[in-house]
């Protein structure tokens, strides 16, 4: 990772607007890796009935761990990186509680990051709400493209 931790989670947590507004904790944070907090709020809920989170939550989830576990490869704050795709298997419906997620880089190219993601309920690591793959463009401060 070419950031300082301390930074890298004030970015995370502070400066993206969306996870301040969730109010998203980045846990652990490695050259490759990212782990998150996405607290539970019943705002987040889809279904009243129920009271399952809503799968646009769990997708917000998968989409900032995986571009957080990307963005440990930048180099500089000129850098720029976007989703270019991203799919999902949804396994389990979440229940009205806080979700952690887990992305780790599964392939680095010149241009492009592949990474795979996971959600689970804080208080149950063990079982998978559901998992995901992403592909993210990135381009250098000093590349022409």
């Amino acid at each position: 990772m070419n950031i300082p931790i301390k930074l890298f989670k004030q970015v995370i947590e502070e400066m993206m607007p969306l996870h301040k507004f969730l109010g998203v904790k980045l846990l652990d944070a490695k050259d490759g890796y990212a782990k998150m907090l996405f607290p539970y709020s019943e705002n987040y809920v889809g279904d009243p009935r129920s009271m399952r989170l809503h799968g646009g939550y769990i997708a917000t989830a998968l989409d900032s761990v995986g571009g957080a576990a990307a963005m440990t490869q930048l180099k500089s704050d000129k850098d720029k990186m976007a989703t270019v795709d991203m799919r999902i298997d949804y396994l389990l419906p979440g229940k009205p509680e806080a979700i952690v997620a887990e992305g780790e880089i599964s392939r680095k190219g010149n241009r492009i990051i592949v990474t795979e993601m996971k959600v689970y309920h804080e208080k149950n690591p063990d079982k998978i709400l559901a998992v995901g793959k992403a592909v993210y463009h990135y381009r250098g401060e000093k590349d022409d493209c």
